[in-house]
């Protein structure tokens, strides 16, 4: 009974810890503000990526070239902040799950060209129109993924979208063949793909997106949106010798 007893001591905080687990990014959305302090080659940000299961062969992989991320998790920046890209999506994977994290640099005074910069073209009216943003990063998609579908893969984020306006994407793999490969909702921006990607048929789905009015008139854009589809091994694991013989003590 004693040893019954010790046995339960040792395992319930780990049974108890595995239920709270949630694999995956332990926060989704990261906001960075921008300043001079922040330099080229050191830690920015530190992402938390668990999958329950010691993160055995975890890897990153980020949308845009300006960054990188350790293996410990530490986000750096290959450029200065006031050039590089200021929104990126990032991919975690191990042996056991895998999940996407959104960065955003704010904060940072736009330069002259920018998607921020004020266009002084007169309209029909006189008006002068102001370019809004649309932020959309390339995103990063594993193949083969298993369902259920549809699966939300990223979003699309436009900084100053009038109310009642909407998201639309264009391109292969939407309207074109092969249809319906992914969505957009509307309202938020989300992005799903709705079936299994294979990269040998496709490796990069170039598509567009803009944003529309009730009309379904275009209102900003479009901008052009990557989705690259992330090689997989295809071949199952094959012993070629044995039989393998074990014995494990009671």
């Amino acid at each position: 009974l004693m040893v019954a007893f010790i046995v339960c001591q040792v395992l319930l905080p780990t049974y108890t810890k595995d239920l709270e687990c949630i694999p995956g990014f332990q926060q989704k959305v990261f906001h960075i503000e921008h300043s001079s302090a922040l330099t080229v080659g050191q830690p920015i940000l530190n992402l938390v990526f668990d999958d329950c299961q010691e993160n055995h062969k975890l890897n990153f992989e980020v949308s845009s070239p300006d960054f990188k991320v350790e293996p410990n998790g530490a986000l750096v920046a290959l450029r200065n902040l006031s050039d590089a890209e200021r929104a990126l999506v990032i991919h975690a994977q191990s042996a056991w799950a895998e999940d996407t994290a959104e960065v955003l640099i704010v904060g940072r005074k736009e330069k002259s060209g920018s998607l921020k910069e004020l266009l002084k073209a007169e309209d029909g009216l006189g008006n002068i129109r102001q370019r809004r943003s649309i932020v959309a990063p390339s995103l990063l998609i594993p193949e083969n993924q298993r369902p259920p579908f549809p699966k939300l893969v990223g979003k699309v984020i436009d900084i100053d979208r009038p109310n009642g306006s909407k998201f639309r994407i264009l391109g292969k793999g939407v309207e074109q063949e092969p249809k319906g490969v992914f969505k957009i909702i509307e309202g938020t921006g989300e992005v799903f793909v709705t079936q299994q990607l294979d990269r040998e048929a496709i490796a990069t789905y170039e598509l567009q997106v803009e944003v529309t009015d009730v009309s379904g008139k275009t209102i900003e854009g479009p901008v052009s949106f990557d989705i690259i589809i992330i090689d997989q091994n295809d071949n199952r694991p094959i012993f070629r010798e044995g039989p393998y013989i074990g014995h494990v003590m009671e």
